[in-house]
């Protein structure tokens, strides 16, 4: 079985096409400060539309995190599925790519990389740091 991969939209091209030149950009409030992720119309913390494409630094902990012993995608390797807090304070859902899932926890510390999947489509993923 194969990955299902994501179809950009409108509103969230501008991160997809971050992600394939390996410079994550979210969006951020020029009003109060948020960044905001999944992307958005309107700012989550104080409605502003005012958003802006804002590189991230890439670096984060791990809020949540689930081991699947075997991943289903063309890996004997097991595929971890986490919830990310990125420094910047936004959270989203990723793969650790790792081969000691053992090791993490929550509150592990982890750096972005990038996963080229097709020729249109770069998935942002993490690894500890």
């Amino acid at each position: 079985m194969s990955r299902s991969l994501p179809t950009p939209s409108k509103i969230s091209l501008p991160f997809w096409e971050s992600c394939k030149a390996e410079n994550m950009q979210i969006q951020r409030c020029e009003d109060c400060g948020t960044y905001a992720f999944y992307p958005v119309y309107i700012c989550p913390e104080c409605a502003s539309r005012k958003l802006a494409w804002t590189p991230v630094s890439g670096r984060g902990t791990i809020h949540t995190f689930t081991i699947a012993a075997k991943s289903s995608f063309d890996s004997d390797e097991p595929l971890v599925v986490a919830l990310i807090e990125l420094e910047e304070g936004a959270m989203m859902v990723s793969n650790v790519k790792t081969a000691t899932p053992e090791t993490l926890s929550i509150g592990s510390p982890v750096r972005l990389t990038y996963e080229k999947v097709s020729d249109e489509i770069t998935l942002p993923m993490f690894e500890p740091a």
